[in-house]
């Protein structure tokens, strides 16, 4: 992949698109992307082009499965058609969809919330890419990056201790893996992007992502869980706890990354908040 190639460079690889005669916008990519992502308009057609980094082999993330999965799961009518990819040159070229993305308020709603597990159930019926989830694997990459900050490399390893531990093959499906709201698009009927973390997990932890990284409370928990899976015993709740564990502990590593390479506030207080979560 080349970090350096620019928009209209991208664009000009795509068949049937000309970059001199489109209008390239540059998108926020998402808490938890840092790839560059357009909106391109031409002779009123509009897609999404997103230009990857080499972020995604540093830290062990399937591009094939990603796209594998994203086909799948754009003729399932919940996620965007793939228009165009490149692995090499880290090029995807996907179509825009027109709708509202969701805020983090959109799940103070029991029926969004009973929506987004009738969604999940769609993610989850998706076939199998047949490339699991290498969690320890991805937990130790983000603690090795964070090897020469003491403060933070201690808690860094506890961290990757409870993602081996806790990290089983009970019930592997086709997932997601950052059910984040900004991710889901409202356009009448709901769709996810920005399937970048897609493989083979724990469906569970897609519930997890969700749960984890907004704080639903328990209520909204037992709303989320009965939807999903039409009633919940102690042993899925169980289930669920231990994939939160997991979610937490790889979100404490991924914030602690961030927070090294662009330190804020709101960053730090997360962090500690997570910290005291997971103890």
């Amino acid at each position: 992949m080349n970090p350096q190639l620019t928009a209209a460079e991208a664009l000009a690889m795509v068949p049937g698109w000309d970059s001199a005669r489109s209008q390239i916008e540059e998108l926020e990519g998402g808490l938890s992307n840092p790839n560059r992502v357009y909106h391109v308009r031409s002779n009123g057609h509009e897609c999404v082009l997103r230009i990857g980094t080499d972020r995604a082999g540093t830290i062990g993330l399937d591009r094939s499965c990603e796209l594998q999965i994203l086909e799948s799961a754009a003729r399932a009518g919940i996620a965007p058609a793939v228009l165009y990819s490149d692995p090499d040159t880290g090029i995807l070229v996907t179509e825009y969809l027109h709708g509202r993305a969701w805020q983090e308020s959109d799940l103070e709603s029991n029926q969004n919330i009973e929506a987004l597990a009738g969604l999940l159930q769609q993610v989850h019926a998706l076939p199998a890419c047949c490339s699991p989830i290498d969690l320890p694997g991805i937990a130790e990459k983000y603690q090795q990056f964070l090897a020469t900050r003491h403060g933070l490399h201690a808690f860094a390893m506890n961290c990757v201790r409870i993602i081996r531990e806790s990290s089983t093959q009970e019930s592997f499906t086709c997932c997601h893996n950052d059910i984040v709201a900004t991710n889901v698009i409202d356009s009448g009927k709901l769709n996810l992007i920005d399937w970048e973390y897609a493989c083979d997990n724990d469906p569970l932890f897609d519930l997890a992502s969700a749960i984890g990284f907004h704080n639903l409370d328990e209520r909204r928990q037992q709303v989320f869980l009965d939807a999903y899976a039409g009633g919940a015993d102690s042993e899925l709740r169980e289930r669920l706890a231990r994939q939160l564990r997991i979610y937490d502990a790889i979100q404490w590593l991924w914030l602690a990354n961030r927070q090294l390479a662009s330190p804020r506030s709101e960053q730090a207080r997360r962090l500690e908040e997570l910290q005291q979560r997971i103890r």
